[in-house]
């Protein structure tokens, strides 16, 4: 009867504990989709203000006139430009950060609202209603020990299972910063380009398929590296002090590698900074990775003591 009970237990408290990293998985996207949706607003008005500042080169005043004649016109006029592509590149990616948010939290809303959830804490009250009347009537001393291992033993179910959410999501976003390396690496002979907002085209070299697929990759790094982030938290709330993660360090990875790509193309030397930070980024998603496994290995073996003592109480 007991073990039945604990068993009852351990199912119980999984699933609470699943939705309540579900609620927890809620709160973040909405935050993050709050800040995706300032910062579209920002490089909105940044976008006007590049704008204005290359329309201005156009328009005939002295100044320009005077630049003209020293030959510092085009110079200043390349230096607007890439400022304006950078700008209108960090545009079109919280654009799709928006879209996807959107969507993710609309999914999880519906997980939250599953029918097996609805009835978890009427459940959890009756069976310990259950069990402190089968404690009452037998008062067994193997009865606390049993107690306190399923109870370690349904924590480190739920530390597993959220170790490999984490590592599920970190190789997603290995797969995915891997697809844009290579195709920025595929892209890099193209270094010439021009831009204007209203078309919505960053450059005409972005017209060329390669750099558009160089784009749709850096935002499908973007994507993962942010679902990655989300599940850390899950395993840092856990236990803070075994993971070593620099907070919101993969959230602005497609800010700096436009910045590096536009700033690297004006300066003729390619995007070797691009792939440079592409690197830097799967090599620290490696060492969080290699961290997961140790955790997740140590929890195993954890996970197997603890069932190997229950069976030992069980049997005894």
């Amino acid at each position: 009867m007991w073990k039945q009970l604990q068993e009852r237990q351990a199912i119980l408290k999984f699933e609470l504990n699943k939705r309540a990293k579900g609620l927890r998985k809620q709160e973040e996207l909405e935050k993050q989709l709050e800040n995706a949706i300032q910062r579209k607003q920002r490089y909105i008005k940044e976008l006007k203000s590049e704008q204005k500042d290359v329309d201005n080169l156009d328009r005939f005043s002295f100044l320009n006139m005077i630049r003209t004649w020293t030959g510092k016109l085009d110079e200043i006029r390349e230096k607007e430009l890439s400022e304006l592509a950078a700008v209108e590149a960090k545009f079109r990616e919280v654009e799709k950060m928006v879209n996807d948010l959107e969507k993710d939290v609309s999914n999880n809303e519906k997980e939250l609202l599953k029918e097996d959830w609805l009835n978890l804490e009427r459940n959890w009250e009756q069976l310990i209603i259950e069990k402190e009347q089968w404690l009452f009537q037998n008062n067994e001393e193997s009865a606390a020990k049993l107690e306190k291992l399923y109870e370690e033993k349904s924590l480190i179910a739920t530390y597993i299972r959220e170790v490999d959410e984490a590592l599920r999501a970190g190789n997603n976003a290995k797969t995915a910063l891997e697809s844009a390396l290579t195709m920025l690496d595929s892209a890099k002979g193209y270094s010439t380009w021009d831009t204007f907002f209203g078309g919505g085209l960053i450059a005409t070299a972005v017209k060329h398929s390669k750099l558009n697929d160089s784009e749709d990759a850096i935002h499908a790094a973007q994507l993962e590296l942010q679902r990655f982030q989300t599940e850390l938290l899950d395993v840092q709330q856990i236990d803070v002090g075994t993971l070593v993660v620099e907070r919101d360090s993969f959230v602005t990875f497609a800010d700096y590698v436009f910045d590096d790509i536009f700033s690297a193309w004006t300066t003729h030397s390619k995007i070797h900074s691009s792939l440079e930070r592409v690197e830097r980024t799967i090599s620290e998603l490696n060492r969080i990775c290699n961290q997961l496994i140790v955790i997740q290995n140590e929890s195993k073996q954890k996970q197997q003591k603890i069932e190997s003592t229950i069976n030992e109480i069980l049997e005894w």
